[in-house]
């Protein structure tokens, strides 16, 4: 499926994040949130924040004006009945994305593509109760967006092949890699993140190294962009 149009469901820092890409990728993007006025919030945020890009010379006039008109904000989450993939970016609880995924069925056609934000919730159990659960997968973005060029493309135990296709290509066209992982706790990246801070505070607890130490030599020496105590 090559996506033309996409939902984003949770207009928090991270929806926003996804739906910046998207739309710098020439994707339509619907805007959703079922707080009141979030969406529209979430979207002048994200102007205001292109437009000092824009200042600095990071995007042409033309190229800022073709992403804003890219993205529209709904008030009503049955508007989304047309897109390609939706992607759910909500709260990290599973009872409540079931029941978003059980709704968004009743909304979209079968061959639309469900997605998953979460960053550690089983996929196959948010699918558990769909109708359709073959069409839903994890598309586990980082935080910010824009700048983490790594995705999870997670399928569930009923997943297709062409859903993580689907998902993985277009990953690429927003400027991303995407990385097929398991079904797994934490999937790839924060399963290993969990050492990442644990060790650190192991040898901060044993006298070894500063905390300031170990940030600059995980920094200097071994490529990460924060440190484990600039990132907790």
């Amino acid at each position: 499926m090559t996506v033309k149009s996409l939902a984003i469901i949770g207009t928090g820092v991270m929806g926003m994040g996804i739906a910046q890409i998207a739309a710098q990728a020439g994707i339509q993007v619907l805007l959703f949130d079922a707080k009141a006025g979030a969406a529209a919030q979430g979207r002048q945020s994200l102007q205001t924040t292109l437009e000092k890009l824009a200042a600095k010379g990071k995007f042409t006039d033309e190229q800022l004006q073709s992403t804003l008109s890219n993205l529209t904000v709904i008030e009503e989450i049955a508007k989304i009945a047309e897109v390609d993939v939706v992607i759910e970016a909500i709260i990290e609880n599973l009872e409540i994305k079931q029941q978003l995924f059980k709704q968004l069925e009743s909304i979209v056609p079968a061959e639309t593509i469900l997605a998953t934000n979460t960053s550690s919730l089983a996929v196959t159990a948010i699918a558990s109760n769909c109708q359709h659960p073959e069409r839903v997968a994890g598309f586990h973005f980082f935080n910010p967006v824009p700048l983490m060029k790594i995705v999870e493309v997670i399928p569930g135990l009923s997943t297709k092949s062409s859903v993580v296709e689907t998902l993985t290509d277009l990953a690429k066209r927003m400027g991303h890699l995407g990385v097929v992982a398991k079904d797994t706790p934490g999937f790839i990246v924060n399963h290993g993140g969990r050492a990442y801070g644990t060790e650190a505070l192991k040898i901060l607890g044993e006298g070894i190294a500063s905390f300031e130490d170990i940030d600059r030599i995980l920094r200097e020496g071994a490529g990460f962009r924060m440190g484990p105590f600039e990132l907790l």
